[in-house]
C-alpha cells in the first residue's frame, strides 16, 4: 500500500501567513467598525465647571481662612496682584485659576441638600470668585489626586492643580523678571562702571580692551532676562550698594528705576524701591550681572 503523502517543508508557512492574513482582517473589520459608529454611540464631553469663558474673567479673588484676601485684576496692560500689595503677575502660575472656569466636570458627587461637611465645604478651605462665580474648595478624595469642590448646588471632584493654584502663597503669582519685558533698557550705572546704548550700539563707561560687543550684549541680556528665583516683599534690610536702570516705557516714556543691592552671598538680593519687593537669585549670578571683566587674551604659541 503507498505511504500516504508527507506535508511538504512550505507548510508550517503557509498555515503562518494564513494566520496572519485572518488577523489583519480582524483589525481592519474593527477599524471600519469604529469608523462607522454612530455619532450617538460617542463619548459625551465633560461639561465646564463655569459657562464664563477664560477671556471674559476680568477679575479674581482668593479666599483663604486667616490669610490676607488676595485679589488679581485684568488690566490695559496684563494681568495685576491687587491686594495684598501691588505687583505684577506672571501669568504662567495663573493659568490654573483661569482654566477653572472652564474645568471639565462629570457628574456631581452630590446636589442641593446634601452635607457639605463630609466634603470638607462646610466652610471651604479655599473659596476662589472668578468675576461673579464662586467655586469653593473643600477635603482631597481619599484615592483619587482630586479635591471636592462646589459650584452652585453641585459638589464636583476636579484635578487637584487648580487646588494647589488656589491654595499656594500669593506671592508665588508674583513675576519673576526682575525687569518688565515691555520696558526697553537703555542704560545701566553700576558700582564701577556704567553702560549705555549710543546709535543702537551698548558702550562700556571707563570703556575696557579687549572686550567685544557680543560680551558687553551677552551681559546686558543677562540683564533683561534675570528671573528670580523667588519675589517677597521687601524685608527691610539695609541698601548695600545702588544701582540704577534707565527703560523706555511704553506708558510714559523714559525713566529711571532705583535697585538696590542688600545682599551677595549666599544669595544675591535686590530690592526694588518703587515696587516694595526684593528679588532673590543664585549667588552664582551676582558674577553675571554685577561684573563685566575684560575678556581673556589666548597667548600666541
Amino acid at each position: 500500500m503507498p505511504a500516504a503523502p508527507q506535508p511538504g517543508p512550505g507548510a508550517p508557512l503557509a498555515r503562518r501567513w494564513l494566520l496572519n492574513l485572518a488577523l489583519l482582517a480582524l483589525v481592519a473589520a474593527l477599524a471600519v467598525l469604529l469608523w462607522v459608529r454612530p455619532e450617538g454611540d460617542a463619548e459625551p464631553e465633560a461639561a465646564p465647571l463655569t459657562p464664563l469663558a477664560r477671556d471674559a474673567i476680568r477679575s479674581i479673588v482668593i479666599t483663604r481662612a486667616g490669610e490676607p484676601e488676595v485679589r488679581l485684576e485684568r488690566r490695559e496692560g496684563g494681568w495685576r496682584l491687587s491686594a495684598p500689595i501691588e505687583a505684577r503677575v506672571d501669568e504662567f502660575t495663573l493659568d490654573p485659576l483661569l482654566d477653572l472656569a472652564g474645568a471639565p466636570t462629570d457628574r456631581p458627587v452630590a446636589t442641593e441638600g446634601a452635607d457639605l461637611g463630609r466634603f470638607g465645604l462646610a466652610p471651604p478651605e479655599v473659596t476662589v470668585r472668578l468675576n461673579d462665580a464662586a467655586v469653593e474648595f473643600g477635603a482631597a478624595h481619599p484615592l483619587e489626586d482630586r479635591r471636592y469642590a462646589r459650584h452652585g448646588s453641585r459638589v464636583y471632584l476636579l484635578p487637584v492643580r487648580y487646588y494647589r493654584a488656589a491654595a499656594a502663597p500669593y506671592t508665588n503669582l508674583i513675576d519673576t523678571r526682575l525687569i518688565d519685558p515691555g520696558h526697553k533698557l537703555t542704560a545701566l550705572a553700576l558700582p564701577g562702571f556704567q553702560l549705555a546704548l549710543e546709535d543702537g550700539t551698548w558702550r562700556r563707561t571707563p570703556p575696557l580692551e579687549p572686550l567685544s560687543s557680543d560680551r558687553i550684549n551677552a551681559f546686558v541680556d543677562d540683564w533683561k532676562h534675570a528671573r528670580a528665583l523667588r519675589v517677597q516683599p521687601y524685608a527691610g534690610e539695609p541698601v548695600r550698594e545702588r544701582i540704577t536702570l534707565s527703560v523706555e516705557r511704553p506708558e510714559d516714556g523714559s525713566t529711571q528705576i532705583t535697585v538696590g543691592i542688600l545682599a551677595r552671598e549666599p544669595e544675591l538680593v535686590l530690592y526694588r524701591p518703587d515696587e516694595g519687593l526684593q528679588y532673590h537669585f543664585p549667588a552664582a549670578l551676582a558674577q553675571r550681572l554685577l561684573t563685566l571683566e575684560k575678556e581673556a587674551v589666548k597667548s600666541e604659541e
